[in-house]
């Protein structure tokens, strides 16, 4: 089998930053998604450039922190205060209106785009795939779609269905994701618990590794279960699995090579 394992959300603070270079350098992630909008992006893009081989993504994130483009540009996607609108509060509002149609296309090419154009400058090229974070609407995926043809840049989500990747069968992340619940659980039992898996041709594990800083807890719920995600991807029986299931690990660069040599 050949595996993908990517973590998001690199950069969206200077801990989770560290987790995930961590899960890089000790571990199995070979994929990563920037949050180029993040003041913890340039500290993230110094931090794992020495790690070539790992394929860096753009984690378009619509939900947390302050948008790349001008906050005027882009009024559906933002509060007063100039920072983006939560997730919890687009639900709120798609709840009182049956539709997620108060999230508008032009704001979310904007800001899309503008998310693209920080992480070329941070980063001196494109990204190597686009992922969606926590919230996603018609118009957010739609965004995604125009600005990946434009930029010559694949969707995670095309890439999966293009290569047939499979998942697992069960998921330990949850929403609502309490802090109880995080610290009980295992991603390790999800993974050695399907039987399956390991016998499919490509699969992808997806996690959120990272360390927790006071700056997490303003942007997101996913909080203690990156530590859990770190802990599986740099543990023992991670490695175990991988060395009994004669595993391969790879990128979606090495997805996309593979094909083109053929």
């Amino acid at each position: 089998m050949k595996l993908i394992v990517q973590s998001d959300d690199l950069g969206i603070t200077e801990a989770v930053s560290c987790g995930i270079e961590k899960g890089i350098r000790d571990g199995a992630v070979t994929c990563t998604g920037l949050f180029s909008n993040m003041p913890a992006a340039e500290f993230a893009v110094r931090l794992i450039s020495p790690y070539r081989h790992v394929c860096l993504g753009q984690d378009i994130n619509l939900v947390a922190g302050r948008p790349c483009a001008d906050p005027a540009q882009i009024p559906s996607l933002v509060q007063e205060d100039g920072f983006f609108k939560t997730s919890g509060m687009h639900r709120t509002r798609d709840a009182a209106d049956g539709n997620q149609d108060h999230v508008i296309l032009r704001d979310c090419l904007i800001e899309v785009e503008a998310q693209i154009r920080r992480f070329i400058d941070l980063t001196g090229k494109k990204p190597e795939y686009l992922h969606s974070h926590s919230y996603s609407t018609p118009a957010t995926w739609r965004a995604m779609e125009i600005m990946g043809e434009t930029y010559g840049i694949p969707l995670v989500r095309d890439l999966l269905a293009r290569y047939n990747v499979s998942r697992l069968a069960s998921s330990w992340n949850k929403k609502p994701f309490t802090l109880e619940d995080q610290m009980k659980a295992d991603p390790m039992e999800c993974i050695l618990g399907d039987r399956e898996f390991p016998k499919k041709s490509i699969g992808f594990i997806g996690t959120h590794c990272g360390y927790v800083d006071d700056a997490l807890f303003g942007v997101s719920t996913y909080t203690m279960i990156r530590t859990r995600d770190l802990a599986a991807v740099t543990g023992p029986a991670m490695r175990q699995w991988i060395r009994e299931n004669s595993i391969e690990l790879i990128s979606y660069r090495d997805l996309i090579s593979q094909e083109g040599e053929h």
